[in-house]
């Protein structure tokens, strides 16, 4: 598990995919976190926010009572930047979802970044995510309300299921203040293999994007 940010109060970790960020199990973040070297008491540590089992991403663990509190007030000021390959070809190039979840306003903005064809359900298409609420499977059940559910979700999505490697959906990068002294911080990982698609001539680009070279390298060239 690699540490992506850490000082005396809070950390940022790089949850991978297929692992709980806690629960009752051994297999969970918080767990694994008591087996680093990192600085502070463990007893107090507590994941600001979540992700889901299936994503890979940076998690905000805070180290203590005060931080959390702080880290979670100012929660809504920073940025969570996604990408995900969903099924089919979608043909809008950008907007905002505005879907209620467990009747909750729930606002995602999304940036389709081109499509490739994937032999299973024929397409996909890669999306740029940016969550404007935090609900649980956010992007996932967005993505299914719009006809485009994400590639190996098997919860959301209808068959023919893609089984290969799991879900396609990852957390890019995380934005926040710092709990004490609310300088921007940012962190940003590149994507696993199983999100890299980069067969010569088969996608084809519809938006720009800084990220979209580390998806489908050559893309832009």
């Amino acid at each position: 598990m690699e540490i992506l940010y850490e000082d005396d109060v809070h950390c940022v970790v790089l949850k991978p995919a297929g692992m709980a960020v806690h629960g009752r199990g051994r297999q969970t973040l918080i767990e694994a976190l008591k087996h680093r070297e990192l600085r502070g008491s463990r007893e107090a540590w507590k994941p600001v926010h979540r992700l889901d089992f299936g994503t890979r991403g940076p998690v905000c663990v805070a180290k203590t009572d005060e931080a959390l509190r702080a880290l979670q007030h100012d929660w809504y000021r920073g940025q969570k930047i996604y990408h995900a390959w969903v099924r089919g070809v979608l043909s809008t190039s950008r907007g905002v979802l505005n879907l209620p979840i467990d009747g909750k306003p729930s606002r995602t903005t999304f940036k389709t970044l081109g499509t490739r064809s994937w032999g299973v359900h024929d397409d996909a298409s890669l999306v740029e995510w940016e969550l404007l609420t935090g609900r649980t499977h956010q992007i996932r059940r967005h993505a299914a309300a719009i006809g485009h559910p994400i590639v190996g979700d098997l919860v959301y999505g209808h068959p023919p299921h893609y089984t290969g490697h799991g879900l396609h959906l990852t957390c890019t990068q995380l934005q926040w203040l710092h709990p004490q002294t609310k300088e921007t911080l940012k962190v940003a990982i590149a994507p696993a293999k199983k999100m890299i698609r980069a067969v010569h001539g088969q996608f084809k680009s519809t938006e720009c994007s800084p990220w979209l070279d580390d998806f489908v390298p050559g893309a832009r060239s």
